[in-house]
C-alpha cells in the first residue's frame, strides 16, 4: 500500500486510469462511463467541493484485459482519494474483493476510512428525472 504513489499509479496503469494524483474522488467502472454519467459525476464532484482536479477515473477493462482486485487496491491506495464511487456491479465486486469487505449496492459504504458510494448501475439512473434525483441524493452522501 505504501509502495506506490499517485504518479507511479498513473504511469503503471495509464491505460486504465485518468486524472491527477491530486484527484480527491475516484470513480471505478468496468467500462468507460457514458457522456451523461460522466458529466453528472464531474458536476457532482464540483458541487460537493472535491477540489480543483476532483475526479479520477479507473476503468477496469482495457485492451490488455481486465484488472484484478490487487491492481485495484494498488491504484486506490496509490491515488489515496478521499472518496470512491463504483458505477456498476462489476466495479462493486472488484472493490469488495480488493478490500475483502462486503459492500451494499445503491448505498454509501466505508472502505479503510473512505466513503465509498456503490451503485449497481449509475448510468441507468441517468435515464429519468426521478432516478437522477435518486442518484444525486446518494452522491450528496459523499461529503
Amino acid at each position: 500500500m505504501f509502495e506506490v504513489t499517485g504518479e507511479s499509479v498513473l504511469t503503471l496503469y495509464g491505460a486504465n486510469v485518468t486524472g491527477t494524483p491530486l484527484s480527491t474522488l475516484l470513480v471505478v467502472s468496468e467500462t468507460p462511463v457514458g457522456e451523461t454519467a460522466l458529466e453528472a459525476l464531474e458536476k457532482s464532484a464540483a458541487s460537493l467541493d472535491f477540489g480543483s482536479a476532483p475526479v479520477a477515473f479507473l476503468v477496469a477493462e482495457s485492451p490488455d484485459g481486465k484488472l484484478g482486485a490487487e491492481d485495484v487496491r494498488t491504484i486506490v491506495e496509490g491515488l489515496d482519494p478521499v472518496a470512491l464511487v463504483a458505477t456498476d456491479a462489476f466495479a462493486a465486486e472488484l472493490l469488495s474483493a480488493a478490500y475483502r469487505a462486503p459492500l451494499t449496492l445503491d448505498a454509501p459504504n466505508r472502505l479503510l476510512g473512505r466513503t465509498a458510494l456503490i451503485f449497481e448501475d449509475f448510468e441507468a439512473l441517468m435515464e429519468t428525472p426521478e432516478t437522477k434525483q435518486k442518484a444525486w441524493a446518494l452522491l450528496k452522501q459523499l461529503r
